[in-house]
């Protein structure tokens, strides 16, 4: 384990894999992968906040083989920000986070958020100039499909499938839904040792602030019905601001918190919210992830099972708590 002066460790197993800096990592070997997700401050804004900089100096001394980041890497989503504003923005994650990461060497993949350019027409503008951004960068993954790329990729590393959706809003266009339907019943996906789902919005409301329609995906159920028919294993998300695992089925969902502005409590939870990073490490000989989440502003503490509520009941489902045996390492 990585002690960060300024973090509090929380430890728990899970199931992912990523892609290697510089060259892909082969099945049959440990991989480690660090999510992150909600970087933007307000509305226009091009810094980035000092817990910004302390992860991305935590992800230089751990050295994993991937980023993943869960959306919203800028602010976004306001009708008045002109085309100069949202360049500038972008200008700032390359030269803020992007360029940082590609000097390490470290393979970043992401999902679009709603402050990135929202799928919503309303905000089609900013969707055109974060598709060229990613145009111009876009990552070094072993891609298994790129049709639809920025919007919508697979790519699969250390024999571990991973498919990306755009759920910057609560619809999810059902053009995407059938795609991430043929992705994951796919030859390749099928023999991957794990089949992983990453989009911006979670399935069920896990937050307070957030436990309204517009802040979910708007058919829950009939996603995870997806997933769970079509053999998915992991559904990361973020949006919520706050980190929870739970398991419903087959699907084990992690909800990444935020490192931007507005960390939020879990739904009827009295815990200070916290700015959060994840690590995921797989075992070589492993089938399940173990999880490590760092609180970037609280101090060095691990954080149990005990310590997240058993269940937390939105107002479109109950998300239970993932706490099995092997779910976190005492």
């Amino acid at each position: 384990m990585v002690r960060t002066a300024g973090l509090i460790t929380l430890l728990v197993i899970f199931s992912l894999a990523a892609v290697a800096a510089g060259q892909h990592p082969q099945p049959g070997r440990d991989f480690t992968a660090v999510v992150i997700s909600d970087l933007n401050e307000s509305y226009g804004s091009t810094e980035y906040s000092s817990q910004v900089g302390i992860v991305l100096d935590y992800i230089a001394s751990l050295s994993p083989d991937l980023v993943l980041c869960a959306g919203d890497m800028v602010a976004g989503q306001k009708p008045n920000l002109g085309e100069p504003c949202l360049r500038s923005m972008w200008q700032a994650f390359d030269a803020q986070i992007l360029q940082r990461l590609q000097i390490l060497q470290i393979p970043f993949a992401f999902t679009f958020g709603n402050h990135d350019g929202s799928s919503s027409s309303s905000f089609a503008h900013e969707r055109m100039i974060a598709r060229e951004f990613w145009g111009k960068n876009r990552p070094d993954l072993c891609y298994v499909d790129a049709v639809e790329y920025p919007d919508c990729y697979s790519f699969i590393c250390a024999d571990v499938f991973f498919a990306v959706i755009d759920a910057s809003a609560a619809r999810i266009a059902p053009e995407h839904k059938e795609w991430l339907a043929r992705q994951l019943g796919s030859q390749t996906a099928q023999r991957a040792r794990l089949r992983v789902v990453a989009g911006h919005l979670p399935m069920y409301a896990l937050a307070q602030g957030r436990n309204q329609a517009g802040d979910v995906v708007s058919d829950a159920d009939a996603l995870f019905d997806l997933l769970e028919n079509n053999g998915a294993d992991y559904y990361i998300s973020g949006h919520h601001h706050a980190f929870y695992l739970s398991r419903k089925g087959r699907v084990r969902m992690i909800s990444a918190g935020a490192l931007g502005g507005g960390p939020r409590k879990l739904l009827g939870s009295d815990a200070p919210a916290s700015k959060t990073v994840t690590t995921l490490h797989l075992p070589a000989n492993g089938s399940e992830f173990k999880i490590i989440t760092h609180s970037v502003t609280d101090g060095l503490n691990i954080l149990n099972a005990h310590e997240l509520p058993d269940r937390l009941n939105g107002f479109n489902g109950t998300s239970q708590l993932y706490n099995s045996a092997e779910a976190f390492e005492k």
